[in-house]
């Protein structure tokens, strides 16, 4: 099958891709469904118990590697912290070539953090993973040959049950310009709200040894 790298420069238009409408992270292109409870004061996220918020609210400020994020799970049900970890750029794609000139993985955690399983939000469905350059250029996770690149062991399937967490990956397909300098990982959950995280330019966190292993391997 062959996969088509989908970009999109912001101001632009939305295009649509493989039956499902694209989407704009910095807007919203459809129905307003933001709750009219902020996530962070009906999770107490950040509060230490005493309901005040000790984040960042502004989930448009960039958080850096390591930085965890509450978001709301696949379709309102649940509650997931996610956070990225690693990032690695490969021309190996565990077993596969890139469709373009390089592969960018990204190792994340993500933990339930409620009673009710939660899990995160497909691009079917309007949300996930992208990649904005430094121009400004956003890449979905997946496009390209990125969909075929499973590293084994980081690549999380279904909901994360309570009481418990899983390693995932978001890979992009990207030039070399649209890597070049890093980017901003960004996630969009099932309220259309978008947190970020600035992406460093080189081979970053404490599993890079563990991850370049599971894109080198040819499965």
């Amino acid at each position: 099958m062959t996969h088509f790298c989908a970009v999109r420069q912001y101001g632009g238009p939305t295009p649509t891709h493989s039956g499902f409408r694209r989407r704009e992270v910095d807007g919203h292109d459809g129905p307003e469904q933001r709750r009219s409870t902020p996530l962070a004061a009906e999770e107490g996220a950040g509060t230490g118990g005493d309901g005040k918020n000790t984040e960042a609210e502004d989930p448009s400020t960039p958080r850096l590697l390591g930085e965890p994020t509450p978001t709301v799970g696949n379709g309102g049900i649940g509650r997931l912290e996610l956070t990225p970890t690693t990032v690695v750029y490969s021309k190996k794609g565990a077993g596969n070539d890139p469709e373009n000139d390089i592969f960018v993985a990204v190792t994340f955690k993500e933990r339930a953090t409620t009673a009710v399983a939660a899990e995160e939000v497909p691009p079917m469905n309007g949300g996930g993973w992208s990649w904005i350059a430094q121009d400004g250029q956003a890449i979905d996770s997946g496009d390209g040959r990125a969909f075929n690149v499973v590293p084994k062991g980081l690549t999380a399937a279904g909901p994360v049950q309570p009481g418990s967490f899983a390693w995932d990956t978001a890979v992009f397909d990207l030039t070399t310009a649209q890597a070049k300098g890093g980017g901003t990982l960004v996630y969009l959950d099932s309220e259309q709200t978008a947190y970020r995280w600035t992406i460093p330019a080189v081979d970053t966190g404490p599993q890079i040894a563990e991850l370049k292993s599971k894109l080198d391997a040819d499965y």
